[in-house]
């Protein structure tokens, strides 16, 4: 299958890195880490009563699955997207909350919307929602008194996978759907430049995206492991009883885990899919792009995801 997009090139100065954990960024890294690790998140047996669950992933990997594998393992109250009519612009982010964070940061609209999504919640609860981390929610996490009660997932999956189901569902080819689900390339807080990626079209978008997440999850991890608990884990290691034993011991939980189905696996077992994601999976293979670095850069410029994109420019 030949994909319409040109010739990527992976040898000009603006190129990406790819290497999650490179020298230059080991040390910051390594760093972050051991602030979380020495964090005591909660008093032992009480996290049942008291704890929240949260996510920032990128979407398309396996959030639904995650919700429901919280819910029968931790025997909590799990929701993955509040989707009623009314939850819009009170539990679940509008098109404007997503915009406003990503061009203009935590602004007095955004502080109030997170002001009243954190005071709703009653513990113990778990919301993998995939929007919320895009929009403010680790920021507003750390500056709650639910900060040193909250444990942030971070669900990855197979890049290539993840940038085929993106692709394969259009989810790139209608601006409103970027800007309600998941990143505009044009925002002007943003970390990863999607200059030579732009070209590509939804492809190019998809990457860009699914990168500038994975930096985005370093920017959260190097900036605010101080005070939220972040848990990392991968979809095809925490869909196996091995690996989901290991996702619930960072989670202080002994038990025989319980695995939900797989969710939407039918939906990419096609030869068009499987051709589409071998093709992305070179295009990944040649880029060098290290997240670690770039929001390590990104943090020691000065630049915050949730200052206005002018103070940004200023410290450029």
């Amino acid at each position: 299958m030949k994909l319409p997009f040109p010739a990527f090139a992976t040898t000009t100065a603006s190129s990406l890195r790819f290497n999650l954990r490179t020298s230059k960024s080991a040390q910051a890294w390594a760093i972050g880490r051991a602030q979380n690790d020495r964090r005591q998140i909660w008093p032992d047996g009480t996290e049942t009563e008291a704890h929240f669950y949260n996510h920032i992933p990128a979407g398309r990997t396996g959030t639904a699955w995650l919700a429901q594998f919280l819910g029968d393992n931790l025997k909590v109250a799990s929701k993955h997207e509040p989707l009623g009519v009314l939850d819009f612009g009170t539990q679940m982010p509008e098109i404007s909350h997503m915009r406003r964070f990503n061009t203009l940061g935590m602004d007095a609209s955004m502080k109030t919307f997170w002001q009243n999504k954190l005071s709703s919640l009653q513990a113990p609860y778990a919301e993998p929602n995939h929007t919320l981390g895009k929009c403010g929610l680790i920021e507003a996490l750390a500056e709650s008194d639910l900060a040193d009660r909250s444990t942030a997932i971070i669900l990855r999956r197979d890049l290539a996978k993840q940038c085929a189901s993106y692709v394969s569902r259009n989810d790139f080819q209608n601006i409103t759907i970027a800007w309600q689900w998941y990143l505009d390339m044009s925002y002007p807080n943003i970390i990863v430049d999607p200059a030579i990626l732009r070209p590509m079209g939804q492809i190019g978008w998809a990457l860009w995206y699914a990168l500038e997440m994975e930096t985005r999850y370093a920017y959260y991890v190097l900036k605010i492991s101080d005070r939220i608990n972040f848990v990392e884990t991968r979809l095809e290691e925490a869909t196996t009883p091995q690996g989901a034993t290991r996702l619930l011991a960072a989670l202080r939980r002994k038990a025989e885990p319980i695995l939900p189905p797989k969710r939407d696996a039918a939906r990419l077992n096609n030869q068009v899919t499987e051709a589409l994601t071998a093709e992305i999976r070179s295009l990944l293979n040649r880029i060098r792009f290290d997240p670690v670095a770039l929001a390590s850069d990104y943090i020691k410029s000065g630049k915050s995801l949730s200052a206005p994109a002018a103070q940004n420019a200023l410290a450029a």
